[in-house]
């Protein structure tokens, strides 16, 4: 029997893990153009000197993976010669997120937060996010199924702590995608929003959550204005 309810324990983890991921991906919005041919298209507008439509076929691309990186970093760099700080400042956060270390995207990051003026008290730069939750909780979990199928019938000792493991693995999955899904989103202020008082500027570096009618509310000011839906950019929508 308590061989039964490891793998009955085991299953039901690997059942939410699959279940999880596949409506992780089932919501994941389209792009408008694959990556690899957003790339050319912006390349060879860019060669033209014609930066505006090559910004536009690097974002129809930008999906936040495969090439997301390359992406973010030529669109950020086209916004940047196009005068638009917020939303390079928007797109080079973007390609840190694929691409962190990488010395040119720091110092073009460092560049454009000079150009913006350094952030209103309170208001800095947010810590590193937790997207390794779910992927460590997935490797958890396919280690601890993996050793339940490999132990042998007769061994003794931790006989339940196995699907524990596997369930325990799983829950830390399910929360880092409820974590990354709902909780509060790392944004970058396209517009001005009238928040801790004197305001926020464009450019400014906030985390926000979604409002029911539309829009966002900056964390940590539930009294004050909200802000416009499009007055925000989500650095990993």
């Amino acid at each position: 029997m308590r061989a039964a309810s490891g793998w009955a324990a085991a299953m039901i983890a690997l059942f939410l893990i699959l279940f999880l991921a596949l409506a992780g991906a089932a919501a994941d919005p389209e792009t408008a153009m694959a990556p690899e041919t957003a790339l050319a298209e912006g390349n060879r507008f860019f060669e033209k000197d014609e930066i505006e439509a090559a910004l536009e076929a690097y974002a129809a691309g930008y999906a936040g993976d495969g090439l997301a990186g390359v992406l973010a970093y030529n669109a950020g760099t086209c916004a940047l010669r196009l005068g638009r700080l917020p939303d390079a400042l928007l797109w080079y956060r973007r390609a840190e997120m694929a691409m962190p270390g990488d010395p040119w995207l720091r110092d073009n990051l460092a560049m454009t937060r000079r150009a913006l003026g350094d952030p209103p008290e309170g208001a800095g730069r947010w810590p590193a996010g937790r997207r390794w939750l779910a992927p460590a909780g997935v490797a958890l979990a396919w280690t601890a199924l993996a050793l339940l199928i490999l132990r042998r019938p007769g061994a003794g000792g931790g006989r339940g702590l196995l699907p524990l493991v596997a369930l325990l693995a799983c829950a830390a999955f399910a929360g880092g995608m409820l974590l990354d899904r709902y909780g509060p989103r790392a944004a970058v202020l396209l517009a001005p929003c009238p928040a801790r008082g004197a305001g926020l500027p464009a450019g400014s570096e906030v985390r926000v959550r979604p409002l029911d009618g539309g829009g966002w509310r900056i964390v940590g000011e539930e009294d004050g204005p909200r802000c416009p839906a499009e007055a925000v950019g989500l650095v990993a929508p």
